[in-house]
């Protein structure tokens, strides 16, 4: 017998689910619309391209020392661009499983072999390829944008556009993609370059919201830091983030109010533990004293921080669960993390053999750490997908929304290259629980596809994944206190994520304080030239602007594309800019950052102002449970 009315609603919800579900099946599908801003209809899961997986497999990758001699050869002026973008040192390679590890194995004529480690736990490196959504639309009218041979982007707007203002830093870190602070020139974009690349970034189709990210070297040491915010903000982009190493933002809290009010959004700051002993490899005498303020200061001026921490075996890789209960402990601060596996570029490229397998940390390693090293009931294999899946709520949102000006933020990653879990965070309690632990999110994920893929139109949608919501959601193995109407509100957050945009998008997006948040931890992993897959580059999304183009992240860093292209466009030489600009304060060897500085502004008061909510698939929840829901 039911103990309650909300319990004969689940009955009756699933009954009608395992009704209707069969019947919408036999039922001839329908079409899905042609948006604006796509280059045709709505892409049913039949109709996308796959990601290229499986094991084992044969791939194009690279020969590392083919692609330095040819980066070298380039800047000697021996070969053009246009020779190294034809052959930047292409080789065949063989991804296999081979005791307990999933490899990548390749030889070159001339350099011989090399091998990496791609995971070390293969049931879990092979359900992320089981679980991956397909690739977008193929670009269209992206010639002059994406022409870069082998390494072209080919399909998807990407979700995050990095914008690397400056190669010029103000600290010395091992590791460091870029090498900053090591080069004998200036690369430093001006404003009439930033005008160059966004307008570079809406001349083709599909056209998505994207978050801008602003980096470098350290992007707040550029000249014109606020005011490419502000030209970025007025070309209709509001998604806007910076990649800091927060010195900056420490120093003066004034400067986290001026990002704030040029149109700044929220900021990435680089962490790779919570003790000074953890970040000592940084440089900084006060580590943690930096980032405690810099987070301080980002919050006054009404912003949210997700934590970068790049992970390196024998480094850091013991100390990842304490990062997360910070995160956890600071939520009202903390909008979630991001783990980078390190890439053996820049500073790093030329390492050894024996020091890059020591410090090689395979992206799956990831989910098996934080169970070990944390108390939040994390299960590996039940709790972990890929981050192409973000792509299934994506396409949900275009379907709801066919007249929206903008296609939601469409993330095709590689499975093997990013993954991701959401926790429910109680933020009364500081706890978190894995959501899937409750909710049965992979089931979700494919009822939403075939949804979908069904094209019955808005209201008929809603209706459905409202009852797959319901069917999927088990109230007893939730938290205490958490019930249907807190689920609503917690996707309604969700999907103002993935979709709207407005003026004040920053402002709705930080609205919702209730007490359950979903914190995302994502891994993410960036390939070097050791552990190259051509097949998860043409659907790149975190391309790197340029004013000769949108190039995917791996292969500007990894594939030697920033060092062309800086040699194209450097801004002069190291020495004379520091005769005409002088030099600029550099933090290694231990040296601490002032953070006495005196506060000219107040501290803010957050406004929270009510969200113009996106019609979110959640119908019928408020008949669940009628309690309020706190503010």
């Amino acid at each position: 017998m039911f103990t309650s009315k909300a319990d004969t609603f689940y009955a009756t919800a699933n009954a009608v689910w395992k009704l209707l579900r069969p019947i919408n099946s036999a039922l001839p599908e329908g079409h899905l619309p042609s948006p604006s801003w796509a280059p045709s209809r709505l892409l049913k899961q039949r109709d996308r391209v796959p990601m290229d997986t499986g094991v084992p497999r044969k791939i194009l990758s690279l020969c590392p020392d083919c692609n330095h001699e040819a980066v070298e050869a380039v800047l000697k002026g021996e070969i053009g661009v246009a020779d190294f973008r034809d052959n930047p040192g292409i080789i065949h390679a063989e991804i296999l499983e081979e005791g307990g590890r999933i490899l990548m194995r390749k030889a070159c004529e001339r350099h011989g072999p090399f091998e990496d480690a791609l995971s070390n736990h293969p049931d879990f490196f092979r359900k992320m390829e089981r679980l991956a959504f397909g690739r977008d639309f193929a670009c269209v009218d992206d010639c002059s944008v994406h022409g870069h041979g082998a390494n072209s982007i080919r399909s998807g707007r990407g979700t995050y556009l990095i914008v690397d203002l400056t190669n010029r830093c103000n600290m010395m870190c091992s590791p460091c993609f870029m090498d900053a602070n090591a080069a004998s020139y200036v690369h430093e974009l001006t404003i009439e370059d930033i005008k160059v690349i966004f307008s570079n970034a809406l001349s083709f189709k599909p056209q998505r919201e994207i978050n801008i990210l602003f980096s470098g070297g350290e992007p707040t040491l550029s000249p014109i830091f606020l005011e490419a915010i502000q030209h970025t903000k007025s070309k209709g982009f509001h998604r806007l983030h910076v990649a800091t190493n927060g010195v900056r933002f420490a120093e003066r809290r004034d400067f986290a109010f001026e990002a704030k009010k040029a149109g700044l959004h929220a900021v990435y700051l680089q962490l790779d533990g919570v003790s000074e002993e953890k970040n000592r490899h940084r440089g900084l005498g006060n580590s943690m004293a930096v980032k405690r303020q810099a987070l301080e200061n980002i919050a006054a001026a009404g912003m949210r921080t997700t934590l970068q921490v790049t992970v390196t075996n024998g480094l850091n890789n013991d100390g990842l669960g304490d990062i997360v209960g910070f995160a956890i402990r600071n939520i009202d601060k903390i909008h979630g993390v991001v783990f980078q596996p390190i890439m053996f570029a820049g500073r790093d490229e030329r390492v050894s053999s024996d020091a890059r397998y020591a410090r090689r940390y395979p992206l799956t390693e990831l989910a098996f750490d934080l169970q070990e090293q944390t108390s939040v009931g994390w299960q590996p294999m039940r709790d972990w997908f890929p981050v192409s899946d973000f792509g299934i709520f994506a396409h949900l949102c275009d379907v709801l929304n066919p007249q929206a000006k903008l296609g939601s933020l469409f993330q095709e990653t590689h499975p093997n290259r990013g993954i991701f879990s959401p926790l429910l965070v109680d933020t009364h309690q500081r706890q978190a629980i894995p959501i899937p632990a409750f909710f049965d999110l992979e089931q979700f994920m494919r009822d939403v596809v075939e949804i979908t893929d069904s094209g019955r139109g808005p209201a008929t949608t809603k209706a459905l994944v409202s009852l797959s919501i319901l069917s999927n959601f088990n109230q007893q193995k939730a938290p205490s206190g958490f019930g249907p109407a807190d689920l609503r509100h917690v996707l309604e957050d969700c999907f103002y994520r993935v979709a709207g945009s407005s003026d004040h998008w920053s402002r709705k997006a930080y609205s919702y304080d209730g007490r359950w948040r979903v914190m995302i931890f994502k891994g993410v992993w960036f390939q070097d030239a050791f552990n190259y897959d051509f097949s998860g580059i043409c659907n790149s999304t975190t391309p790197v602007a340029t004013t000769q183009g949108e190039i995917s992240f791996c292969a500007y860093y990894g594939g030697g594309w920033r060092k062309v292209v800086e040699h194209q466009s450097r801004t002069t030489q190291l020495a004379d800019w520091h005769r005409t600009h002088g030099r600029h304060e550099i933090y290694a060897k231990g040296k601490s950052v002032d953070l006495a500085q005196p506060l000219h502004s107040p501290v803010a008061s957050l406004v929270q102002i009510e969200a113009d909510r996106l019609a979110v698939p959640t119908a019928g929840l408020e008949h669940c449970d009628k309690r309020s829901h706190q503010r």
